[in-house]
């Protein structure tokens, strides 16, 4: 008769002390470990997949704006066009591609609070704390415009002057009209200088307003004190309010589900 005997000395499995790591003793005998090829292919797929997960999305730097970036806009009509706007009334437009400036809009005397492009992409819409609304011009771009670099400034359309600062600003889909927020709710059209509508619900500094793309009458604000209102142009009333337990710096909807709206809170 055979007896196998395992001999294990105490000292190798006592911890000298308490923060020390327990020592665990493994057998690597193939036989033993019949799944190892399979956890191992387990293992190496998970790897690839954190690699590209944790990647490097950095891909380049646009230099240009002097003092730091408030607010940023994107051209619906251009897919490598993009408006940026500083914290000293400096807006440029970005092409992506070439990242170079391709046009500087001039004019504001304090810091662009809010940009909106229309839904053609001709019209840029930018508000800021010198409480001025300006609709813009944007160029045309073309084949040899996108060959030969180009920096060069535009002229504002239109200048609205109103009586409080704006945070933030959006266009109508498909119509002339853009709303702005501050310290109430303003609806305006393109072709007049005053507001067509303003709204105010008892609410702080609006800092958030987007347009719904499916009903363009409709409009989502959000405000300093917490509260997410929606708004219809054609009761020129407000139809429903919200309080949430933060307060909502964005909100966007959805294009493909209109009925829904995402709200981003500090």
């Amino acid at each position: 008769m055979k007896v196998n005997v395992i001999s294990r000395s105490t000292d190798e499995y006592t911890k000298e002390r308490s923060q020390d790591l327990q020592r665990v003793f493994r057998n690597f005998d193939p036989s033993i470990r019949t799944q190892e090829k399979a956890v191992e292919y387990v293992r190496a797929c998970n790897a690839a997949k954190l690699e590209k997960i944790f990647a490097r999305p950095f891909v380049g730097a646009m230099d240009g704006h002097i003092d730091s970036i408030s607010c940023m806009a994107k051209n619906p009509n251009h897919l490598t066009r993009i408006f940026s706007g500083s914290m000293d009334g400096d807006i440029r437009l970005w092409d992506i591609a070439s990242r170079r400036t391709v046009c500087q809009f001039p004019g504001h005397q304090g810091a662009v609070q809010g940009l909106a492009v229309s839904t053609d992409g001709r019209v840029l819409v930018s508000c800021g704390t010198d409480s001025t609304v300006r609709l813009w011009g944007v160029p045309v771009s073309t084949l040899l415009e996108d060959d030969v670099s180009s920096d060069k400034s535009a002229v504002p359309l239109e200048t609205y002057v109103w009586k409080n600062a704006f945070r933030a600003v959006d266009h109508q889909w498909n119509f002339d009209r853009f709303a702005t927020g501050g310290a109430g709710v303003d609806i305006w059209n393109h072709n007049r200088s005053a507001p067509e509508q303003s709204f105010e619900w008892g609410t702080d500094t609006v800092v958030s307003i987007k347009f719904n793309p499916g009903q363009p009458d409709i409009l989502a604000t959000s405000a300093s004190d917490r509260s997410i209102a929606i708004y219809d142009l054609r009761m020129g009333k407000p139809a429903a309010k919200f309080i949430m337990r933060t307060r909502t710096n964005s909100i966007s909807w959805n294009p493909m589900e209109p009925i829904n709206f995402t709200a981003v809170s500090m």
